[in-house]
């Protein structure tokens, strides 16, 4: 396997850092992230365009990515490097600038923007695009004696706080099918937690056991294709093999039985007046539902309020998503997704709706460099 990681380890006492060949990039089963989740990550996106990659908000990721951390007590003056050290202290500007400057040359000395334009032309792949994915993780320094009493325990203070970055080419994240027509859901029995069970203003690792599970629930779960085949199974027909589907995602719900969010996306409910997409009203769960505040989804609100539709946030029953005129999910990776059905009930007209699709426009317009960017959002390598 071609291609580099870049690593800042603990060992034995001293930092070792630098690109690293892709077959070489490990850690120590011992480290404490592997037992106990103790890492926060990012998932930013770099859009291949005529200019060259571009990153859309880079350094907002990287900025969660520090105060996610944080969270967590690993602080920036604990794994930053030396270099950025000013009067003992180290600044979020200094830092994220330095994540940047590493992803960039990362992105370059792995030669995505090459690559991904050759997997296209050789369809491999439907839409390539450079993925990114920082990680600042709790691991484990082999000491003098491994044998006596290596730090294991819960507690994590005891052991080093290490980072990597990673640049690799990923596709469409729902499915190229997902995009163009709209995604299938269910609801998933996993409810995500609770407040003050996990802190979910930090995208940790922890956060996504329960998504793990409704993701795998979704996958494996068959669902009617149409309301014709129920219609027809409940007058006494028998179901085919290709009256089902496998459904893409999961749809996941508080433990009031609120909407929250997909397994690794924000979800957003749009709603018409008197039938009128002219009219609409756009409905999202507040951050006091155990959601991620997703950077899309800041996107798309800002998006959406400029292009003059209220946005709401609010508690959002789960049977909303039932007669909601159009549902859609945002993420690094799923950008704007389109929901055409949920628990096999279509979801307005079973399609993309116009105001997804208009705010869909927008986004990835600015997101590819097709039109301008008002928001200073994208940076390009």
């Amino acid at each position: 396997m071609s291609g580099y990681i870049y690593m800042h380890r603990s060992e034995k006492g001293k930092i070792v850092a630098g690109y690293v060949p892709w077959d070489d990039a490990k850690i120590h089963v011992l480290s404490h992230v592997i037992h106990y989740s103790s890492g926060v990550f990012e998932g930013i996106r770099g859009y291949v365009t005529d200019r060259g990659v571009a990153i859309f908000r880079g350094r907002d990721h990287y900025r969660r990515l520090v105060r996610s951390a944080k969270i967590y007590r690993m602080f920036p003056e604990d794994y930053a490097p030396k270099e950025i050290f000013r009067n003992g202290k180290v600044y979020m500007e200094d830092l994220v600038s330095y994540f940047m400057d590493l992803t960039k040359e990362l992105i370059r000395k792995n030669d995505l923007y090459r690559r991904a334009k050759e997997v296209k032309e050789e369809d491999k792949m439907a839409n390539p695009f450079v993925y990114i994915r920082p990680v600042v993780y709790r691991g484990y320094d082999v000491t003098e004696d491994p044998i006596l009493k290596p730090p294991l325990g819960v507690n994590p203070l005891n052991n080093p706080v290490e980072w990597f970055i990673a640049t690799f080419l990923w596709d469409d994240y729902l499915g190229t099918m997902a995009i163009e027509q709209g995604a299938d859901v269910i609801t998933s029995a996993w409810a995500k937690n609770a407040p003050s069970t996990t802190p979910f203003m930090a995208k940790g690792a922890s956060n996504y056991a329960t998504g793990q599970l409704a993701k795998m629930e979704s996958v494996l779960s068959a669902m009617f294709k149409t309301p014709d085949i129920a219609k027809r199974v409940k007058e006494g027909g028998s179901v085919k093999a290709d009256d089902l589907y496998l459904p893409v995602e999961s749809v996941q719900l508080t433990v009031s039985g609120h909407v929250a969010e997909g397994t690794g996306e924000n979800i957003f409910v749009v709603m018409y007046e008197d039938g009128d997409p002219g009219k609409a009203t756009i409905y999202t769960p507040p951050l006091s539902a155990s959601i991620l505040p997703g950077i899309t989804r800041d996107s798309v609100i800002r998006i959406a309020k400029d292009l003059g539709y209220p946005v709401i946030e609010t508690m959002i029953p789960r049977e909303m998503l039932y007669i909601a005129d159009e549902v859609f999910f945002t993420g690094t990776a799923a950008e704007v997704t389109p929901i055409r059905s949920v628990d096999g009930i279509p979801v307005g007209e079973g399609k993309p709706g116009p105001v997804t699709l208009r705010i869909r426009e927008q986004y990835t317009g600015i997101a590819r460099g097709q039109i301008e960017d008002p928001y200073g959002w994208v940076e390009y390598v």
